[in-house]
C-alpha cells in the first residue's frame, strides 16, 4: 500500500462547489481514473481519502490538498495523469507525494495558509485601502469578535500573521496566515475587523481571495519554520523563529 498526498488546484466555475460537493467529485473520478484506491472495512466501505482544511465557497486555489491511500499504482505520475484524464475543467491535479508511514493527515498537519486577496472590482471601497491596512497591520493588537460553539470570544490576530505583502499595482495583498488546530484565521474575519477600525462596513462578498497553498510545521535542529506540504524548494520556507 502507498499512502498519497495529492496537490489540486480550484479555478473558474467549480470555486462556487462547496467542500463536501468536493469530496463527492472527488471519490467519483477515482473511480473512473481506476484507481486501486483503498477501501475501508466494515459494513459501509469508503474510500480512504481525507482533505486539508476546506475553502470558502467563492474563493479559487492553486494549493489544496488530498491524502489517499493505493493498494497498488504503477508511478504517481500515473495516478496524476489518470485522474486529470476525468476531471472537469477548474481542478487539476498539480502534484502528488508519497507519505511516509508515521506523517500527519493533512487536515491536522496544516498551520498556516498564504493567500492573495483583492477586491472585486465592482465592489472596490472608495478609499484607498492598501495605504489604511498596511497602517492597521502596524498596530500592536489587532482585536477581533470570532465566533465558537460556546459564542463569541475576542482574539488578538496580530499574532496569526505571519508575513504579508503587497502589490499595489494589482491592487492586492498576500497574506500567511496561521491555520492549525489551535488558531485559525480566516481572511474575511481579519478583512472585517479592519473595515469596523474605519466605522465601515465590509460587502458581502467583496474579496476576491485565492489560497496559493497550505503550509505544515517543520523543524531542522534549533531551527523551526514552515513549509508548503508539497515542495522542493528551500526558499518556499518561512522561519518561525528568526
Amino acid at each position: 500500500m502507498n499512502k498519497l498526498r495529492l496537490k489540486f488546484s480550484k479555478n473558474g466555475p467549480v470555486k462556487f462547489i462547496g467542500h463536501l460537493d468536493v469530496m463527492r467529485y472527488f471519490q467519483k473520478a477515482i473511480r473512473r481514473a481506476e484507481i486501486d484506491i483503498k477501501y475501508s472495512e466494515g459494513f459501509s466501505p469508503h474510500q480512504v481519502i481525507s482533505f486539508a482544511q476546506p475553502l470558502s465557497v467563492g474563493a479559487t486555489s492553486d494549493g489544496e490538498y488530498i491524502d489517499m491511500t493505493v493498494n497498488s499504482m504503477v508511478s504517481t505520475s500515473d495516478v496524476m495523469d489518470r485522474i486529470n484524464a476525468v476531471m472537469n475543467e477548474g481542478i487539476e491535479i498539480l502534484a502528488i507525494r508519497e507519505l511516509g508511514e508515521r506523517e500527519e493527515k493533512a487536515m491536522t498537519a496544516a498551520f498556516a495558509a498564504k493567500y492573495r486577496i483583492k477586491f472585486r472590482d465592482s465592489l472596490k471601497p472608495d478609499f484607498n485601502w492598501i495605504e489604511e491596512f498596511e497602517k492597521y497591520l502596524q498596530n500592536d493588537r489587532l482585536p477581533a469578535m470570532k465566533k465558537t460553539k460556546s459564542g463569541e470570544k475576542e482574539i488578538d490576530m496580530k499574532p496569526l500573521i505571519f508575513e504579508y505583502s503587497f502589490d499595489r499595482e494589482k491592487e492586492s495583498v498576500t497574506l500567511l496566515l496561521s491555520m492549525s488546530s489551535a488558531a485559525t484565521l480566516k481572511p474575511a474575519l481579519l478583512f472585517g475587523a479592519f473595515f469596523a477600525s474605519l466605522n465601515k462596513e465590509l460587502s458581502t462578498n467583496a474579496l476576491d481571495v485565492h489560497r496559493i497553498d497550505i503550509y505544515k510545521y517543520a523543524e531542522d535542529g534549533d531551527v523551526k519554520y514552515i513549509e508548503p506540504f508539497i515542495t522542493d524548494d528551500i526558499n518556499t520556507r518561512f522561519i518561525l523563529n528568526g
